[in-house]
């Protein structure tokens, strides 16, 4: 369970085990330090001394029994003496199993009338509650009655808790409501101190789909601090040097394409057209390169201006122009619109590459919808596929399956690279399977525009 949790997750985590061992140890030593007779016999007067007590009154004068009455009575237990015969009421009920109790335990006395009466259960209502209500039922115990031979009743009343109180409150209580208190406290810290590293993690997912640099501010502790400087810089020095790639390439390919063109130019002027066609046929290649690799070069920054987008309508674009030119390619994508946000021309390279890309190696291509959550494209091919092993290394640039490294006998080997930045670069799923028409399957899962 704790792999799937985050760093403060797996510390809160910490923190609540710890809390529910010290609860547990709390509440088994509140059951094993005392057993229900040693606190019975703290809080309640013993049979012999009830017995003492009722013989004593008796055998006195009625001058004397006020007198007895303040001897026996002390702050846990009342004596007192009344005429008439204690009854229930509303706060109070009768317990006739520690009447029957009582009765056997005071035989000295018999036969005598035993009366216990104890608060009823149960919460009280909200508006009956008051600020004082605790420390009022701390004292409020167990009330029983003896009758005298002549008319009335003794009438002990044992009050007080039954064990030493903090503010009310059982010490035991009072240690598990102040480690609540504190493990909330190491929550809520733990939470504040975890926040920049939850930060500098969101800005590491960003800066690694599109390169660009969300500086995280440091905060907490002096060594995340220093990570998250050091963070900081390294995005800094790779997005610049990313940038610089790019620039450098794009230079290069505009000098390049200078030379091309002049070069294009004095091909016209070869004299036999078999010549000059396969001149100008290498020329175009060399373009198509140049353009390749600038476009992998610029894959992490396709999906910076985004536009909501119908994937629909342009597959079907796409595949309307490729079956005008007579390739064996049909579309199964309902008629419903299928929006997502993206950046038109980027998603159009990437269908363009992966249907080519299909039309090279088989004899018919099928570019479907799948019924998933989303927008999932897929395009089904009856080509001889890749081998399952090579499925992750053909998205390396350069990488191909004939090694040859012939044009006549394969692309460039940046087709699949510059379709897996785009893809990255507008958060969608890449994979390769088999075809349920024999060949390669690639699906493209896009997150649907909300």
């Amino acid at each position: 369970m704790l792999g799937r949790l985050g760093f403060a997750g797996r510390l809160m985590a910490i923190v609540l085990f710890a809390l529910i061992a010290l609860w547990a140890a709390g509440l088994g030593w509140l059951f094993l330090s005392e057993s229900r007779e040693e606190i019975l016999r703290r809080v309640f007067p013993v049979p012999e001394q009830v017995s003492a007590i009722v013989q004593l009154i008796e055998g006195a004068q009625p001058a004397e029994r006020p007198l007895i009455l303040k001897a026996v009575s002390s702050a846990r237990l009342q004596v007192t003496l009344a005429q008439e015969r204690p009854e229930a009421s509303a706060e109070t009920m009768r317990r006739p199993l520690a009447e029957r109790f009582l009765t056997l335990y005071l035989q000295s006395l018999q036969p005598r009338d035993v009366i216990v009466l104890r608060p009823r259960n149960g919460l009280p209502r909200l508006r009956d509650w008051h600020l004082g209500d605790n420390w009022r039922n701390i004292s409020r115990s167990v009330r029983f009655a003896v009758s005298l031979r002549e008319r009335g009743y003794v009438v002990f009343e044992a009050t007080g808790a039954a064990g030493p109180r903090l503010l009310g409150l059982p010490p035991g209580f009072g240690v598990g409501l102040l480690g609540a208190l504190i493990g909330i406290a190491a929550v809520i810290a733990i939470a504040r101190e975890a926040r920049p590293l939850r930060q500098l993690s969101q800005s590491l997912g960003q800066f690694s789909s599109d390169a660009t640099v969300a500086h995280v501010k440091p905060a907490g502790a002096p060594e995340i601090r220093r990570l998250i400087s050091a963070v900081n810089d390294m995005q800094t020095r790779i997005s610049e040097l990313v940038r610089g790639r790019t620039l450098l390439l794009g230079a290069v390919s505009h000098d390049l394409k200078t030379y091309i063109t002049r070069l294009r130019l004095r091909v016209e002027r070869l004299p036999e057209p078999e010549q000059r066609d396969k001149a100008a046929a290498d020329l175009d290649e060399m373009t198509r390169l140049l353009e390749d690799a600038l476009a992998v070069s610029r894959g992490g920054f396709a999906a910076i201006q985004r536009q909501p987008v119908d994937v629909a309508a342009l597959l079907t674009e796409i595949v309307e122009d490729r079956r005008q030119g007579g390739a064996p390619i049909r579309a199964e994508l309902g008629h419903m619109p299928l929006t997502i946000l993206a950046e038109p021309t980027a998603l159009r390279r990437l269908f363009i590459n992966l249907i080519e890309n299909a039309l090279r190696f088989a004899t018919r291509c099928t570019v479907r919808l799948l019924p998933d959550s989303g927008v999932v494209i897929a395009i089904d091919d009856d080509g001889p596929g890749i081998p399952a092993e090579a499925r992750s290394a053909v998205f390396e640039p350069f990488f191909r399956l004939e090694n040859s490294r012939s044009r006549s006998t394969g692309g460039s080997g940046l087709g699949l690279a510059i379709v897996k930045q785009i893809a990255d670069a507008h958060g969608a799923s890449l994979d390769l399977s088999q075809s349920p028409e024999g060949g390669l399957r690639v699906r493209i899962a896009f997150p649907q525009a909300g």
